[in-house]
């Protein structure tokens, strides 16, 4: 009798300790690799500090890509560093010239880089960007959800060296491309910027016929962060929102447009978004053109609950 009492004690101790294990696996939430070319545009800051702000994710990885990449990883080390949220690998992707085959634009260089020009507390890995992608997604098969918000040199290098790799992706989104409209709400497509900055890398991934979540201009170029907004962020006083601060001011604008957030919004509130599938087709010039009444498994964002939207991302960054 004693010892049937020891065994039944054992199993539910074993129990309780495989549903503790369990629990924390599903507490570290959904995996999450960003693909960013943080210190352009100021978006790019608010899209890493809406990932950093949310306990959905456990973030396996931050990506740099498109030209100087170095200084892209250092920036984004030092953000990571100052929001203590150093354990984050960062991996750098390859240096590019200012427009990969175009060479109409010239791109100075962003004054967000100074920030951390001679920060060196924490570097970034030695496996390279692509690399570090595709081992992640092999590694965690069909758990990793891929979020790309700058050109997609990375992510067209996995294609080239693993094109199954990105296969073994839960989901990918990526704010790239201009369907039904354009900047400034505009009624007729624009060439969006992460195209143009990269083009055939943008061929490359839309014809790869992947399952991809395409936020385009038609839902991100009317997130306008009007001043009364912004002050409700500068008063917070926090590590994430100093930093954010600081990369504002150096920015140089007075008003930011979240185009890249709005992935990382679809990802955790699909909700406030409508989205339909779609085929495109990239044209030489970066035109993203839908072929209407043909089958895909893409899909476009359409239409965005602006003001929620707005509403929670700042309540999620206020709250840090």
């Amino acid at each position: 009798m004693e010892l049937n009492f020891f065994h039944v004690i054992g199993k539910i101790f074993v129990f309780l300790l495989v549903m503790t294990a369990q629990n924390n696996i599903n507490a570290k939430g959904q995996k999450v690799i960003l693909d960013s070319d943080l210190g352009s545009d100021i978006d790019d800051a608010f899209a890493l500090a809406l990932l950093l702000s949310s306990p959905e994710f456990e973030i396996l990885g931050i990506t740099l890509g498109h030209g100087q990449t170095k200084e892209r990883a250092k920036l984004a080390c030092r953000f990571l560093y100052e929001t203590k949220m150093d354990h984050i690998p960062v991996g750098v992707g390859r240096k590019t010239t200012s427009i990969v085959d175009n060479p109409t634009f010239n791109e100075p260089t962003p004054s967000q880089f100074s920030w951390a020009k001679n920060f060196s507390k924490i570097k970034p890995i030695k496996t390279p960007a692509a690399i570090f992608i595709a081992n992640q997604l092999r590694l965690h098969p069909k758990q990793i959800i891929l979020i790309t918000t700058g050109p997609v040199s990375n992510i067209a290098e996995v294609l080239q060296k693993d094109p199954e790799a990105l296969t073994l992706a839960k989901e990918i989104y990526s704010m790239l491309g201009s369907f039904y409209k354009g900047y400034d709400n505009k009624p007729t497509p624009s060439i969006e910027w992460n195209v143009q900055a990269d083009i055939p890398s943008a061929v490359s991934l839309i014809n790869s016929l992947l399952p991809i979540t395409y936020a385009g201009l038609d839902i991100t170029a009317s997130l306008k962060l009007k001043k009364e907004e912004r002050e409700v962020l500068w008063e917070v006083n926090s590590p994430l929102t100093n930093a954010l601060f600081s990369l504002y001011q150096l920015w140089g604008k007075e008003t930011p447009i979240l185009y890249d957030v709005v992935p990382i919004g679809m990802v955790l509130w699909p909700e406030l978004f409508v989205t339909q599938p779609a085929q495109v087709h990239v044209t030489n010039e970066g035109f993203t053109v839908i072929k209407e009444n043909q089958s895909s498994n893409i899909k476009v964002g359409i239409t965005i609950n602006k003001k929620e939207f707005l509403r929670r991302v700042i309540e999620r960054l206020s709250n840090y």
